[in-house]
């Protein structure tokens, strides 16, 4: 996938591994733990990043596909997959998505150079190229890992 920086390119290959070593040890019971009122528990902070990989990757094909899609933020109240995913163990849950991700780098890694120049849209962030949507993704990605991160060491 040299069309990527390094950088990008070792995230999406691995960046979702730091799930499952955050919180392998750590009881479903304490990941489904409601911190604060109205927030997302850790479980569903996994069951999003689970629910978003698939969501980019069809973003991406619609980039190849489509002469700047348009893309609809995302609503997760919305959602009839995050509603189920969010009652998956942790277990269930990284199996999930370390199969999605799998797919997800098997559809980066056969894209042309001239793919990752493709563009969409969103109303929020503008026009973007899809590289920049990888990198979007990964940097998404991290925002919640950050948060599993706090919610399983601190509470927080």
């Amino acid at each position: 996938m040299q069309h990527l920086p390094f950088s990008v390119e070792l995230r999406l290959r691995t960046q979702h591994l730091s799930i499952g070593e955050m919180t392998g040890p750590v009881s479903d019971e304490v990941l489904r733990q409601e911190v604060a009122a109205g927030k997302w528990s850790a479980i569903d902070n996994i069951a999003h990043l689970a629910v978003f990989q698939p969501i980019f990757q069809r973003r991406l094909q619609r980039i190849a596909d489509e002469e700047i899609p348009l893309f609809e933020p995302y609503v997760w109240q919305d959602d009839v997959l995050f509603a189920e995913y969010r009652g998956l163990t942790n277990r269930e849950l990284l199996v999930q998505v370390r199969h999605d991700r799998e797919a997800f780098i098997r559809y980066t890694d056969g894209l042309k150079a001239e793919d990752f120049k493709r563009k969409g849209r969103h109303p929020v962030y503008g026009t973007f190229s899809a590289a920049q949507l990888i990198e979007m993704f990964i940097l998404h990605e991290a925002h919640h890992l950050f948060t599993i991160f706090k919610l399983v060491n601190f509470g927080k």
